[in-house]
């Protein structure tokens, strides 16, 4: 019988710190509650999955609908407020069109909740 190599130290950190919480679903509502630079309190939207990056690589559209910044889902639960929870299923977005600009009018409505 063969014995199976120990795991790497290396191997085991990446996998143990790889997928922190819930996955966000693609087009939920998020606002930024700690300070990065002079961008507090802005709002942004989860995008679809990469399947290249994981689900550890959350990609945030800013209301103009630019993929802006990545961050990961640890910072997601630590650095975030969630306004709306999106009911998509479809983590990797195949087949939909992207995250389009916001209206003013559904942006004053975030800014509210």
């Amino acid at each position: 019988m063969k014995r199976r190599r120990p795991e790497p130290w290396l191997m085991k950190k990446i996998r143990r710190n790889a997928y922190f919480g819930k996955v966000i679903p693609p087009g939920s509502v998020v606002k930024l509650l700690s300070q990065w630079g002079d961008e507090q309190g802005r709002i942004f939207r989860i995008s679809y999955y990469n399947p290249n990056d994981g689900l550890n690589c959350v990609w945030l559209v800013n209301e103009k609908g630019e993929y802006e910044q990545t961050t990961d889902r640890k910072s997601i639960n630590e650095d975030f407020e969630i306004l709306k929870l999106s009911t998509e299923t479809d983590m990797h977005g195949f087949n939909r069109e992207i995250l389009g600009p916001v209206s003013e009018d559904e942006l004053l409505k975030l800014e509210m909740v």
